[in-house]
């Protein structure tokens, strides 16, 4: 046999294991997805605005659906002024007046601006239109008190927040107004953003994420364009003295507590200018803007349940986000196993005995039980190598379903918290176990995740998306320190489902949610518990601060099972639809073909 047959012979063979694996509809997506990877060429941002930009076409297509709109709300655009550069400020005031949905005020504060260019500008535009609103404070007061000044103008339904030197894109308020249209209960809406440089080229997107509290506790993403209920604003007082630099994000903090009718528009709408006294000039542009950000957590920690504090992140402008561990709760550690023995770089290893030695060494939290399930299949010496008091042995003689033996392990835990763990797991930081009952103790949280490496250093486990039904590792197999979109990978931050691999849920909760679908016995059934969870109002999260290798596979054959992924698309195929069949955590405008975050 040929080298070129023996090549064919092997493709046919995995286009046929496919066919198994997904059945029909999945096969033929699956061939769609490989060819479209294969002939899709990696396009450039400035590519990417070529192809989008709002067209004479689209303004007639907007213009025609706002005359038949049911409701025009009016926005209040927000406009704090002090001694900018007044090209810049020109920019921001026309990128107003250009706006393709007409219902708009701009209300503007000028905080004591010195420089003589300034007064005049402002005069001009107030005769110029009509809607255009400017009050002259007479002392300077900083950017919190001049943006309440300019919300003191305000008579719109919604406020929307421009920085002095920034501009909105064309369609911001049009797609704005047409959200509402969609849901009128909308309290608080944000888009994604880009930069904007003294030139006019646009760099830097942010595809944000629908909304994610826990990502939203990391670092204030939501940022512009920001959208807000006027009435919900002057409800919680404005914006508050004291937190200048960071009062959007202290406002948002606030806004969100009292609402949960927040949406994301998952288009570029607004502007930053690269400008040397911008925040968007370096990390470090503005140090007080970061220590208010800071103050604005805290806060928000003292009015929330659960007590904590704020410590600093893995750079600046990002933070974490700590709680106290409530009545110190049994963890019960689920751990399915063979007492399979592999081989590692170390040489021959049972990975279980590795496993629990390594929760016993180096974990901090010591209040925990370890709960095996096995087939009758574990050797003796390796039953007598990992006996103790705080682990107990479960049995179970049918043929190995995963799902099936977490769901009796947790079945026998004793713990409020179970965490399920595969036993082919090394710890790796002492507080793992800490850091993911921070969040499992929360009530709105549903499944917690850890970070996982590969015994290479490669990202095993960060989060898992479901894109068009396929779920896929977010940065599987890149560089352990990458720091992923936007920081992701080094921040706490909300995913649509978790590995099994290390999942930590409050006990109640796992049979609320009726468990394991044992009809997933290998594949999927950790992505099934997370959908049930995400459907059911949870939010599940991934903490990057708890890490663990995981030696993946070497406990069993990878690769999926005949129909597991068409079983998963089947069952869950209405709440895909309704999330708009993409995953609440990603964004449309990025790939599908791998989760990296690219174009």
């Amino acid at each position: 046999m040929t080298v070129r047959s023996s090549r064919y012979i092997q493709k046919l063979r995995k286009l046929g294991q496919a066919w198994q694996e997904r059945g029909t509809r999945g096969f033929l997506r699956f061939l769609y997805d490989r060819l479209k990877l294969r002939f899709r060429k990696h396009i450039t941002y400035p590519q990417w605005v070529a192809q989008h930009r709002f067209t004479k076409a689209d303004r007639i297509a907007a213009e025609q659906q706002i005359e038949r709109w049911k409701r025009r709300p009016l926005f209040s655009v927000i406009l704090p002024v002090y001694n900018v550069d007044e090209r810049w400020l020109q920019q921001a005031i026309e990128s107003v007046r250009k706006q393709v949905y007409p219902n708009w005020e701009l209300c503007i504060a000028d905080d004591a601006s010195t420089r003589p260019t300034i007064k005049p500008l402002l005069l001009h535009y107030n005769k110029l239109d009509p809607r255009i609103k400017v009050v002259f404070r007479e002392t300077n007061g900083n950017i919190v008190a001049a943006s309440n000044s300019a919300l003191e103008l305000a008579t719109g339904d919604y406020i929307a927040l421009l920085d002095h030197d920034d501009e909105l894109a064309i369609d911001a308020l049009y797609e704005n107004a047409k959200l509402i249209n969609q849901h009128p209960d909308a309290d608080f809406i944000y888009s994604d953003e880009d930069k904007i440089d003294a030139n006019g080229r646009r760099s830097d997107p942010f595809f944000k994420p629908d909304w994610s509290p826990d990502y939203f506790h990391s670092c204030m993403y939501t940022c512009h364009l920001g959208v807000y209920r006027t009435s919900l604003v002057r409800e919680i007082g404005g914006f508050r003295p004291g937190y200048d630099g960071s009062q959007d994000y202290d406002l948002v903090l606030r806004v969100v507590e009292k609402t949960k009718n927040i949406y994301h528009i998952p288009k570029i709408l607004y502007h930053w200018r690269i400008i040397s006294s911008s925040v968007t000039s370096g990390e470090y542009a503005k140090p007080w803007a970061y220590e208010a950000a800071r103050r604005a957590l805290t806060d928000m920690i003292a009015r929330s349940p659960y007590p904590g504090w704020v410590e600093a992140g893995p750079r600046p402008g990002f933070y974490r986000i700590r709680r106290k561990i409530l009545d110190y709760p049994l963890v019960s550690i689920v751990i399915p196993s063979a007492g399979t023995v592999a081989e590692t770089v170390d040489g021959s290893r049972c990975l279980l005995e590795h496993c629990i030695q390594s929760i016993r060494d180096r974990t901090s939290y010591r209040n925990f039980e370890i709960v095996v399930v096995d087939g009758y299949d574990i050797p003796e010496p390796i039953l007598n190598a990992i006996a103790g008091p705080d682990l107990r042995l479960v049995h179970c003689a049918d043929p190995f379903n995963f799902a099936q033996r977490i769901n009796l392990g947790v079945a026998a835990a004793q713990g409020d918290v179970v965490l399920l763990l595969n036993d082919d797991m090394e710890v790796l930081t002492p507080d793992w176990l800490e850091s993911m009952l921070e969040f499992a103790q929360q009530t709105e949280v549903g499944a917690v995740g850890a970070k996982l490496f590969f015994s290479n250093g490669k990202i095993q486990h960060v989060g898992v998306m479901v894109l068009g039904g396929n779920p896929g590792h977010a940065f599987r197999n890149v560089d352990g320190d990458h720091p992923g979109y936007f920081l992701s990978n080094l921040v706490n931050r909300n995913y649509l489902a978790i590995t099994a691999a290390c999942l930590m849920m409050r006990r109640d909760l796992f049979l609320q949610l009726g468990g394991m679908d044992e009809a997933f016995p290998l594949n999927y059934n950790d992505v099934d518990l997370c959908l049930k969870a995400h459907q059911a109002g949870y939010r599940n999260v991934v903490t990057p601060y708890a890490q663990l290798i995981h030696y993946e596979s070497a406990s069993r054959e990878p690769g999926l099972r005949p129909k597991e992924w068409q079983n998963l698309n089947q069952k869950w195929q209405a709440y895909f639809k309704t999330l708009g069949d993409n995953d609440p955590y990603y964004n449309p405008n990025l790939s599908h073909n791998e989760v990296l975050f690219e174009l």
